[in-house]
């Protein structure tokens, strides 16, 4: 093949706009795989979806530890944990001691 069949070749490729756009496409495709980017890209949307879910999360936490506080400042509530866990009574109330035997 010589140089002027190769040009006349080449000339009448450059022509055909479809042919040039559709050559530049798959040049831009194999440079975005090769170089990586693709790969790159579809890691940070995994991430994006991961920490999304992890503040969806971390948000639904503290709306449940609000409810925890907001019920923890309640006179009521602290009497009541006082009475059951630490076994205490309140003013008016009975307490029976039974002696071991």
């Amino acid at each position: 093949m010589s140089y002027t069949q190769f040009a006349v070749g080449l000339r009448r490729f450059l022509n055909s706009p479809t042919k040039v756009a559709l050559v530049c496409l798959l040049i831009f495709s194999v440079s975005i795989v090769v170089n990586g980017n693709a790969f790159r890209l579809w890691g940070l949307h995994r991430d994006f979806d991961r920490i999304t879910f992890e503040i969806q999360q971390t948000r639904q936490n503290i709306a449940a530890l609000t409810g925890q506080l907001k019920q923890a400042k309640d006179p009521s509530f602290i009497e009541r944990q006082a009475r059951d866990k630490l076994d205490l009574a309140g003013e008016h109330d009975l307490v029976f001691v039974f002696p071991e035997q």
